[in-house]
């Protein structure tokens, strides 16, 4: 005969309870797979890709006024800053030929 490991009390060779408490004598008891800690780590990756998708989306997309403003503000200044360029060059090979009439006698 052995023993109980809760309460001590005798426990025959055929039981695998203990009649007294209750307790398992000869087996053991398997606790519950910890599923808590793998389930909120995933769910924290996954709202943390959720995020940085969202903001990755946001910034390619130009849906920010400050980024339209700017847009608009560079659009409205480049036509002005090319009318304003230096007249241009003659080309070097293109010749220009100049005549002079003889002097005329009085």
């Amino acid at each position: 005969m052995t023993r109980c490991p809760r309460c001590q009390a005798e426990v025959r060779a055929n039981q695998d309870w203990c009649l007294e408490c209750g307790a398992a004598a000869r087996t053991r008891l398997a606790r519950a797979p910890a599923w808590r800690l793998p389930v909120v780590a995933v769910a924290a990756i996954v709202a943390f890709a959720g995020i940085a998708a969202a903001f990755a989306f946001v910034r390619l997309a130009n849906t920010d006024p400050d980024v339209r403003a700017a847009q608009s503000a560079t659009a409205a200044t480049q036509p002005a800053a090319t009318t304003a360029t230096a007249p241009p060059q003659p080309s070097p090979f293109t010749t220009t030929t100049t005549t002079t009439a003889p002097p005329s006698s009085p």
